[in-house]
């Protein structure tokens, strides 16, 4: 597990999640579960479409959507926010 460095939250996990998440509120949350991981990369329900018209995560919907990089007490409010 990596580890980033947060203003808000410290040293905390390093994640991955769709933009839309990051300030967005009941906008869906996705991700396929990883046992290895708490923390999984996310995505909308909006970039779940995206997801699906392509036949999954592959260069072409990638370039549909922009993935940021969260610290893990940003990642679990953005969670809670958009479940």
């Amino acid at each position: 597990m990596k580890t980033i460095e947060c203003s808000e939250h410290g040293a905390s996990q390093e994640t991955f999640v769709c933009q839309h998440l990051v300030h967005g509120r009941d906008l869906g949350f996705h991700f396929f579960s990883d046992p290895g991981n708490s923390r999984p990369d996310a995505w909308c329900s909006n970039c779940e479409k995206i997801r699906a018209e392509h036949d999954g995560w592959n260069e072409e919907s990638e370039k549909l959507t922009k993935i940021v990089l969260l610290c893990g007490g940003c990642y679990d409010r953005a969670k809670q926010l958009n479940e």
